[in-house]
């Protein structure tokens, strides 16, 4: 019998704001808020509007998930460096620098941590109505790097989209990641090794093991020059893989590609963008295949050129 998913929830808000965390802190981040959840919303204590700073206690048992027991000494510093830890969340709503942690505490006779969450990161934990970001603990807590579990949240807060794809500029990513400033990540070939490369890597090859639920991979999307401006991301999932078939996919591809090569005979760059995105997101290929003979079969030739174009940017963000 399969083990049930422990299911973690968080404001959009939270999933993008302004932080640096390493993975042994965002894993006791991450078993800080099940316990959050575990407390507030499963037992259904507390009043949902009028929140103040709420303790949680932490065993040993749940600390050591957190790295291996080598490492337990790094898990009880990772807890107390969170306390400093600034968080910055910066929308058309608020903005608002604060921390996760105002008080951390460790009973030495019982053998028992408490951790203070503060009053103002709780409405992020717990009034989720709506704008929130679902996320399974089992593989967050699993991934060992930093952005792996940046991304692994992103992709979750996305995956439900009808297309599974969003993207971010880099400005953008470097800013919640704090990464403006730090030295070796200045250039678009740099920060897509160090950062992209990494996550997407780790998620992959999760997914491939059956510990993760999802991946990414990701392309560009605007660029001025040689300089790398944003990225997509095209989420897959196991949903996905188990609706795809392959054989159909191919002949789809086909004719995709002949439809594109009889109205766009001198943008061959065009074509293989299109094609390139298309292989990336195996899960549009009937859908759009389909699409795309209805504009052929409904429009005059002189129509058709730009109506695909406008659908594939529209309705499936490639350019």
């Amino acid at each position: 019998m399969e083990n049930k998913p422990i299911m973690l929830a968080q404001a959009n808000a939270l999933t993008q704001a302004r932080y640096d965390f390493n993975p042994i802190e965002k894993r006791c981040l991450y078993q800080i808020i099940r316990e959050v959840r575990r407390l507030f919303i499963d037992s259904n204590t507390g009043q949902r509007d009028l929140f103040n700073n709420m303790r949680v206690k932490l065993t040993p048992d749940l600390l050591a998930e957190c790295s291996d027991k080598s490492n337990i000494a790094k898990v009880y510093e990772s807890l107390k460096r969170l306390r400093k830890r600034d968080v910055e969340i910066d929308n058309e709503d608020v903005w608002m620098n604060t921390g996760y942690v105002t008080m951390v505490k460790h009973d030495k006779r019982a053998n028992i941590y408490e951790v203070e969450v503060s009053s103002e990161i709780m409405p992020y934990l717990v009034a989720l109505a709506e704008n929130f970001t679902s996320y399974d603990l089992t593989v967050a807590i699993s991934l060992k790097s930093a952005y792996s579990q940046r991304f692994y949240e992103y992709c979750c807060q996305f995956k439900n989209r009808t297309n599974k794809t969003f993207f971010f500029s880099v400005d953008d990513l470097k800013k919640m990641m704090m990464l403006e400033d730090k030295k070796g990540y200045d250039n678009s070939s740099n920060f897509k090794t160090k950062v992209l490369d990494v996550a997407q890597k780790e998620l992959k090859e999760a997914y491939d093991n059956g510990q993760s639920d999802l991946y990414f991979d990701y392309q560009v999307k605007d660029k001025q020059g040689r300089k790398i401006l944003s990225w997509f991301f095209f989420i897959h999932t196991k949903d996905e893989e188990q609706k795809t078939d392959y054989k159909t996919v191919g002949e789809c591809i086909r004719q995709i590609h002949n439809i594109l090569t009889t109205f766009f005979p001198r943008d061959s760059k065009y074509i293989k963008r299109v094609i390139a995105a298309v292989n990336l997101r195996p899960d549009i290929a009937m859908e759009l295949t389909e699409k795309m003979q209805k504009k052929v079969n409904d429009y005059s030739r002189k129509e058709i050129a730009p109506i695909i174009r406008y659908v594939l940017r529209e309705d499936y963000n490639i350019i």
